[in-house]
């Protein structure tokens, strides 16, 4: 897309998108803080079991080396992007994340990897959205797993539906975009309304490596294993005995809860939907609070220092990389000169 291709959410105010996103975390973090506990929370971190803690942090780290690890085997059939330039990119974007409302650090990440390796921006954006449909087939796999010792709550098996739904189309739709390629640019070609995803049709075949894509999909298994290790780590450090599969449920209400783009850091939707997840394995509203906060802070500060410390290693200031970021998403291109050594 370049520049002169005016799309549906240019039109919108530039105000709009942050404000519902500071809207809704706002809203979620006043529900949580509600008769929040505070003198017990004081409690609860004194005796927090910091071997635990360690545990969690490290896997935290992991977790997003193994995100690097898939995102790098999406984009293999296309550049092979060096592990280590996907590792800096996904900590750069959790950084942004934590600062930056609306999810701005999806396409941060996906600029830098862009103007570090020389893999055209669009076919780091596409690779982005491909991740993300694997992360929700992966959620509709591990909800339909657990539930089945888990009883739910009406409100989630319905939401799940809805979702669950939602995920197997978009599969299916990309299944039929890779394996009958033709008839998929028949159809947009003669579709005043779809003309405009052509592009995005191109880039999603150029991508279409059935090896690689299973390659991603296998790690995204243990991108989701980890995740749910590091949440129980962290119940575990605060003596909350639950289960694997619990907090596999716990997980999954998280991710779902924190999909719309909201405040930085998903403040406030991120404890609102775990304490709902809590409260359906039972656990007392107050107790759900805390441990909340407790995960929200371990699984937060931890990547923001990480961050900075790829960003301090990218060679931009976090402004500049902000700027250049929107510019080349608005415009399609990168329009400044690329470091020495990067593939054209």
């Amino acid at each position: 897309m370049t520049s002169e291709t005016t799309q549906p959410w240019q039109k919108l105010p530039s105000w709009l998108i942050p404000a519902i996103g500071y809207a809704i975390g706002a809203a979620s973090l006043a529900w949580v803080l509600f008769k929040f506990p505070f003198a017990q929370l004081g409690e609860h971190l004194r005796t927090l079991d910091w071997r635990w803690v360690m545990v969690a942090i490290v896997v935290e780290f992991l977790i997003y080396v193994v995100e690097a690890w898939r995102w790098a085997a999406v984009l293999r059939p296309v550049g092979k992007p060096p592990l280590g330039k996907c590792v800096q990119a996904v900590f750069v974007g959790l950084f942004a994340n934590d600062f930056l409302p609306a999810r701005a650090g999806e396409v941060i990440r996906c600029f830098l990897l862009s103007y570090k390796t020389g893999v055209p921006l669009s076919l780091t954006l596409t690779s982005d959205l491909i991740v993300r449909l694997m992360d929700g087939l992966w959620m509709v796999i591990i909800y339909l797993l657990v539930t089945w010792q888990i009883p739910t709550h009406v409100a989630v098996n319905r939401v799940m539906w809805i979702f669950g739904g939602t995920m197997v189309a978009l599969g299916l739709l990309l299944l039929w975009v890779l394996f009958r390629r033709q008839h998929a640019h028949s159809f947009v070609s003669n579709s005043g309304w779809a003309a405009r995803f052509s592009h995005l049709l191109e880039r999603v075949h150029n991508l279409g490596n059935w090896t690689e894509l299973g390659h991603a999909m296998g790690i995204s298994a243990l991108y989701w294993a980890l995740q749910v290790f590091a949440v129980w780590a962290i119940a575990r450090a605060d003596a909350f005995e639950f289960s694997l599969s619990a907090m596999a449920f716990l997980v999954v209400v998280k991710s779902v809860g924190t999909l719309m783009p909201n405040a930085p850091a998903n403040m406030g939707a991120f404890q609102a939907a775990v304490v709902y997840g809590l409260q359906r394995l039972f656990t007392e509203t107050p107790d759900a609070k805390i441990l909340a906060e407790i995960m929200f802070l371990l699984q937060t500060l931890p990547l923001a220092i990480g961050g900075a410390i790829a960003i301090a290693s990218a060679g931009f200031n976090f402004a500049d990389l902000k700027r250049h970021a929107s510019e080349a998403h608005r415009t399609g291109r990168l329009d400044f000169e690329r470091p020495k050594g990067a593939a054209r």
